[in-house]
């Protein structure tokens, strides 16, 4: 428990009672219904500073956006252009709420590999610049709809890269993946992009894993990046200004528990790209800003033993905490009563994927106790559903140490209405 309490700078137990960012989570919650989630603020601004300032420091001209399919709340996306960053969308939903956000469009990054019509021409008109193509026939449906606005669309080819087999193994998109394209046939992309009057090649794209803690990945992908840049300039005459590595880092406490450094991945990343002075290299990354910044609330419900184990029940579920691969939330007690048997923890669904953490904990729980779960901000609340429980309320963390809601529970009659509303 200690060593888990030591990957979180904000978390702290005074008296044996849990504090987040000096404040004491008992003292917060008070008469708020679990389950519920809490943004903090100050952790995600700090993940960004430190990030900007590791990076910039081998980097000379650096671009860092926020992957808003990763947690799409408002006070999250607000957040992120409040401390500058720019932001990446996969739809129309997200490419909306980057403009009521208040992005410009110079600060819109457009990902996805069927983008329809209707958002392109919405791209087009506003003006964004950073349009990640996937397909052929996607590029050419762009140059018909910046011919027909008379103007002069920039794209960037997301390509997969070649990789050494053994790294192809672990990374999550491969190459049989639906998402980009391989690398030879965006050749063909580039030169048709480079020999039409309304479109220009303007940068590489790549995204190919997630919760990536690995400098030998980047090494190898940083390598095929610049020979694959020197052949798209020397031998096509295709200008490449812009190298987006996408997203994919773990957040930012499991980087540092692995010993990740990011001002290694900047001198790796200055010390391998040719002629880096004249190129932007982008992030896209969602993980890592918004993993750790979030913690979740939750009651345990029951408790029991069988076959040897015991199990503890809480009132938030997988409906909640998507259990994605790659995912392990970290379980701490609000109370630290000492240690006890040691038991797995589970959510209250009909589902033997609803467990919370993949690992037991030895601290003591007994019914009616609370507990804190951590590394929950990233795809839970953006991916999560109605499954037999309302989706839980969401919280922001303020300085004075009170609680602000900034998005309300599902309410469960309008659930139980909506189910029969055409019946």
């Amino acid at each position: 428990m200690k060593n888990l309490v030591k990957k979180y700078s904000y978390l702290s137990y005074q008296n044996n009672v849990l504090y987040a960012n000096g404040v004491s989570i008992e003292s917060s919650i008070r008469n708020i219904k679990t389950p519920f989630f809490v943004f903090l603020p100050k952790h995600f601004e700090d993940n960004y500073a430190h990030l900007k300032e590791s990076l910039s420091k081998n980097i000379p001209n650096l671009m860092i956006s926020y992957a808003a399919k990763a947690n799409y709340l408002g006070s999250v996306l607000s957040a992120a252009k409040n401390v500058g960053m720019g932001v990446e969308v996969m739809s129309m939903f997200e490419l909306k709420l980057a403009e009521k956000c208040g992005f410009t469009a110079k600060d819109i990054i457009f990902n996805g590999p069927a983008k329809t019509e209707e958002e392109l021409k919405l791209s087009s008109e506003l003006g964004i610049d950073r349009v990640n193509v996937d397909s052929i026939n996607e590029l050419k449906q762009i140059e018909k709809i910046s011919e027909k606005s008379d103007k002069i669309q920039q794209i960037t080819v997301r390509i997969h890269p070649n990789l050494s087999k053994e790294t192809e193994k672990r990374m999550l998109i491969k190459k049989n993946s639906k998402l980009g394209i391989d690398f030879a046939r965006a050749v063909k992309l580039y030169r048709y992009a480079s020999e039409s009057p309304f479109l220009e090649p303007l940068g590489v794209h790549v995204h190919v894993g997630t919760n990536i803690a690995s400098h030998s990945f980047y090494e190898e992908l940083l390598r095929f990046l610049d020979d694959y840049i020197k052949e798209l300039e020397q031998n096509h005459r295709i200008l490449i200004k812009e190298i987006n590595l996408g997203g994919g880092l773990t957040s930012r406490s499991e980087l540092e528990s692995n010993g990740f450094s990011l001002e290694k991945l900047g001198s790796q990343i200055t010390d391998t790209i040719s002629n880096i002075d004249n190129k932007l290299i982008i992030f896209e990354l969602g993980r890592y800003f918004v993993g750790d910044s979030f913690i979740a609330i939750t009651k345990v419900l029951r408790t029991k033993k069988t076959w040897g184990r015991k199990w503890v029940f809480t009132d938030i579920g997988a409906n909640s905490l998507i259990p994605m691969r790659y995912t392990n939330y970290g379980v701490l007690p609000m109370q630290d009563k000492g240690k006890g048997q040691y038991c797995r923890i589970g959510g209250p669904l009909c589902l033997p994927v609803d467990v919370l953490s993949n690992e037991s904990v030895d601290f003591k729980i007994e019914e009616g106790d609370y507990l804190v779960i951590l590394n929950c901000g990233a795809y839970t609340l953006s991916m999560s559903e109605q499954f037999g429980y309302p989706r839980p309320a969401v919280y922001e963390l303020q300085e004075s140490g009170l609680l602000k809601i900034i998005k309300s529970a599902d309410n469960l009659e309008t659930m139980v209405n909506e189910a029969f509303q055409f019946s």
